[in-house]
């Protein structure tokens, strides 16, 4: 297996881009150019923290690639982890659903190997299902245990386990 160099669609991170310049702007230039009331200033501020909050994390995204190898999934930029796969001790695949009925969301991937940092990427990072599979096929080959909920979440993407099998 080659590398394969994996970034977020620029198309993504431009729209996360607007949303969270506008969010600064709206909760930021009322602060700046009125006298309002400490109540409204106070949910004005947190606004303005969470939205350059996601500014940040935007440009970190946009900033940072990954490379999938046969031995390691590399984050190379400012906030950079490796996750080895023969040392993986940690692996959870969630869903975050934007609907009642579950029909629309996204995943995100948590991983981490030992003695290294934590890396998570969500399921708008391009290559994010073949990243996923070449977690579980580490998982497999290193007897990681995982919950239900991220066996659900990899049968659902059709990716099976040796030895995760459902449980009735």
């Amino acid at each position: 297996m080659s590398s394969a160099d994996l970034r977020y669609p620029r198309q993504t991170l431009w729209a996360d881009y607007v949303r969270a310049g506008a969010g600064v702007l709206l909760c930021g230039a009322p602060l700046l150019a009125l006298e309002v009331n400490p109540w409204l200033a106070l949910i004005l501020a947190a606004g303005f923290v969470l939205f350059a909050l996601f500014l940040v994390r935007t440009a970190l995204r946009h900033h940072t690639r990954y490379v999938l190898g046969p031995d390691t999934l590399c984050a190379d930029g400012p906030a950079g982890a490796v996750v080895e796969w023969n040392r993986l001790d940690r692996l959870k695949l969630s869903y975050f659903s934007t609907k009642r009925d579950r029909s629309d969301g996204w995943m995100q991937l948590t991983l981490g190997s030992a003695g290294g940092r934590t890396l998570r990427i969500d399921s708008s990072l391009d290559g994010f299902h073949d990243v996923v599979e070449r977690a579980a096929d580490a998982a497999g080959q290193t007897g990681l245990t995982m919950s239900e909920a991220t066996r659900a979440n990899l049968r659902a993407m059709g990716i099976a386990v040796a030895g995760q099998e459902a449980t009735a």
